[in-house]
């Protein structure tokens, strides 16, 4: 699988590395060994503009998910692209009295779980997505995948 971290922020105070982990746990343990996703650090101004394009919400929001259509014949399937404003994470983990870093976890787990088709319009389906979150978001250090591989193969 191949997981690339961007972002479209000057210099965001961002561990990167456990970004990866946790977008490649996620992607393992659903088995999907061939999967390539992009997960990019944005701000409020530009999540709400996203927001408001794609879903007519015209206010930030933490996470988007974009499900991309595969190429035929591709040895990588392509999920799709994570956003994920950092603005949002900063204050989520203020509100929740968590760090920084554990926010943008769990942001990056529930990217990806939607973009594997996991969703929370229901009851019955928050309630597989919030046992899918609780299973990924364990510590990055306990998941045995080595930081410092952004961008490259790995997992598999």
């Amino acid at each position: 699988m191949n997981i690339d971290i961007e972002t479209v922020l000057p210099a965001p105070d961002v561990r990167r590395e456990a970004l990866w982990s946790a977008a490649c746990r996620v992607l393992r343990g659903e088995g999907r060994d061939h999967a390539a996703v992009t997960v990019v650090l944005v701000d409020d101004p530009y999540i709400r503009q996203l927001n408001h394009r794609y879903r007519h919400l015209d206010r930030a929001t933490d996470v988007l998910s974009f499900k991309m259509d595969d190429e035929p014949g591709s040895e990588e399937e392509t999920l799709g692209d994570v956003y994920i404003s950092v603005d949002r994470a900063r204050d989520q983990a203020d509100r929740y009295h968590v760090s920084l870093d554990d926010e943008l976890h769990r942001l990056v787990v529930h990217g990806c779980l939607h973009l594997l088709g996991y969703d929370h319009h229901n009851a019955s389906q928050r309630k597989v997505m919030r046992e899918k979150e609780r299973v990924y978001s364990a510590d990055a250090a306990a998941s045995g995948i080595p930081e410092g591989h952004m961008g490259e193969k790995c997992c598999g």
